[in-house]
């Protein structure tokens, strides 16, 4: 299961992501859109080989702050969930650079 590239848990009620998510060091997409998921684990910054990441529809409210180290990722969705920090608008261009530079910014602030 370790060397899973590609899941898809999309259309399910899930609520939570396994906090060992990190585990699957060598996903590449994963595709979580229209579930109840609030909450990413700390694990999952752990996913360094991510391409692709679709969390759209969901009820995240909050991002990772390191989310800026998963490198590989190319293709981010976070539309349709509620959104605070980083704000839904900066989420909309699906740029992992900008989520990542807002997040820094904030928790400097903090």
């Amino acid at each position: 299961m370790t060397q899973l590239k590609r899941l898809d848990i999309s259309n399910n009620a899930i609520r939570e992501i396994p906090r060992n998510i990190g585990e699957l060091r060598s996903l590449v997409s994963l595709n979580a859109y229209n579930n109840q998921i609030c909450y990413l684990p700390p694990s999952f910054l752990c996913l360094h080989d991510l391409q692709q990441l679709n969390f759209s529809g969901n009820n995240l409210t909050d991002l990772p702050r390191g989310i800026h180290n998963l490198f590989s990722l190319k293709e981010i969705n976070f539309d349709d969930n509620t959104l605070l920090r980083p704000p839904m608008e900066i989420c909309k261009g699906k740029q992992l650079y900008t989520i990542a530079h807002y997040l820094e910014r904030a928790d400097q602030r903090d």
